[in-house]
């Protein structure tokens, strides 16, 4: 990829809120400490001259600025090649792999998500398991970016799984064929009394054009009464995506959430206008959504995997008092991430500022509080795989202005994607019963299983 177009659309990608039009380099004369530069200059010639093998220095000034980033949080980072291609496919949507969404704990892949009829999903991957080795060499040590390379490859290839089952102490080895995957990120289950539940796995490049179609395809006959948004097991994304959901659902010149940092421009309130959409005629644009999301009762389901962009939805959506939140406190990624290309095949991801709820509440380190709080259901037996928080975090960015963080030792519990919609979803049970407050909850819930009637990809099903 050429650096200039790579600049491009990593600036359009924007992991963060910083436009490609905006100053994103606070302008402010450096003040370099010679002391310390002369540390590592020194410190960079005692490796070339007298370590006991060969040195590349390449590779030296590389994991300097490495370590520099992770210095700072746990969400600015150096990125290399393979980073820079995992960027480009929550852009796209397409990449090659097996079909898991993960997070790194403890030197393991913990499996957050599986994707649906994935080869993951197919060779009986849960959330909750965990990879302790690819092909034989363990994970342990190892960057987030040189496992994502490992479990990469040709679309038809083997990876071999060295697998913590959730739950089980033996280890196991499975062979999973990797395969070209395009993640639809929306995703409609039409519950009767019409009622329909719209999950959004994942905030990506196409994530606004799948859900302007899906409320669409709804707007027949048949008229929505009410939604149900699940945002579960959503890792986040990228923020404008989020700006364009909550948009659906929230009428124009809505705050959707403020950002405060060292940039100039990047301390503002950014509402739901019809550009977040996308230009007039697109089929993502706000002159394609359907009137009635705007109007029909809603609820949002959360969890303890809900992080980042998911928070931004979540959180304006309870401001303004749209919809009711339901689940659990979520993951509490409240900081905007930027990415600035170094190289053609090089950039740093740092954190530029944070964000804050319309009412000004900070999700850094807290998270949203549900207004309906729904403990996830517990596992079968005492196998229960608790998550991180944002909290939990060596060198989390820290709540602001002293603000009470979430308890870390509060951890929540992995909640396997596959049990959402189905009877034994006590969210989705909670959520009904604000919909439709007039029945029982035991009576909604059974109508809603007697009507499962279709369940909908969008937009390439």
């Amino acid at each position: 990829m050429k650096r200039n177009t790579m600049k491009r659309w990593i600036l359009s990608v924007m992991m963060g809120y910083c436009a490609a039009s905006l100053p994103c380099h606070a302008e402010e004369p450096l003040t370099l400490p010679k002391e310390e530069f002369e540390q590592m200059l020194d410190s960079y010639q005692l490796v070339l001259k007298d370590y006991v093998g060969p040195a590349d220095s390449k590779k030296l000034l590389t994991e300097a600025i490495r370590g520099m980033m992770s210095s700072l949080d746990p969400h600015s980072r150096y990125l290399d090649k393979s980073d820079l291609e995992d960027l480009e496919r929550i852009h796209s949507g397409q990449y090659v792999g097996i079909g898991v969404g993960v997070d790194m704990q403890n030197g393991q892949i913990l499996v957050r998500d599986v994707f649906e009829n994935g080869p993951a999903d197919k060779a009986g991957i849960r959330a909750g398991d965990s990879i302790v080795a690819i092909d034989g060499a363990p994970l342990f040590g190892l960057r987030d970016s040189q496992i994502a390379s490992r479990m990469h490859g040709e679309p038809g290839s083997m990876v071999e799984l060295t697998m913590a089952k959730r739950g089980d102490t033996p280890l196991r080895t499975i062979s999973v064929a990797r395969a070209t995957m395009r993640e639809d990120t929306v995703s409609v289950q039409r519950l009767e009394g019409n009622i329909v539940r719209i999950r959004i796995s994942e905030f990506g490049g196409g994530t606004a054009a799948e859900l302007i179609k899906a409320l669409r395809q709804l707007d027949g006959p048949r008229p929505v009464e009410a939604i149900v948004l699940d945002l579960r097991n959503n890792p986040g994304g990228l923020l404008p995506a989020a700006v364009a959901v909550a948009g659906a659902f929230l009428p124009q010149g809505a705050v959707v959430f403020s950002s405060a940092g060292k940039i100039p421009a990047i301390n503002t309130k950014v509402a739901v206008s019809p550009g977040v959409f996308g230009k007039p005629g697109t089929g993502d644009a706000y002159d394609q959504l359907p009137a009635y999301a705007q109007t029909v009762p809603l609820a949002v389901l959360v969890n303890g995997s809900s992080a980042s962009a998911a928070e931004v939805v979540a959180g304006a959506i309870q401001d303004h008092g749209r919809g009711k939140i339901v689940g659990s406190r979520t993951y509490g990624k409240g900081s905007i991430q930027t990415v600035f290309p170094l190289t053609d095949e090089s950039a740093i991801k740092l954190t530029i500022a944070r964000y804050y709820t319309p009412n000004g509440r900070e999700v850094q380190a807290q998270g949203i509080v549900p207004d309906v709080p729904v403990a996830p259901a517990a596992a079968k037996g005492d196998d229960d795989t608790l998550l991180f928080r944002e909290a939990d975090m060596a060198n989390h960015l820290p709540a602001s202005s002293g603000a009470p963080e979430a308890d870390a030792s509060q951890r929540p519990v992995a909640e396997d994607s596959k049990t959402f919609g189905t009877a034994g979803d006590r969210a989705l049970k909670a959520a009904l019963a604000q919909l439709h407050p007039a029945l029982p909850a035991g009576q909604a819930l059974g109508a809603v299983w007697r009507g499962i009637s279709a369940r909908l990809r969008s937009p390439n099903s």
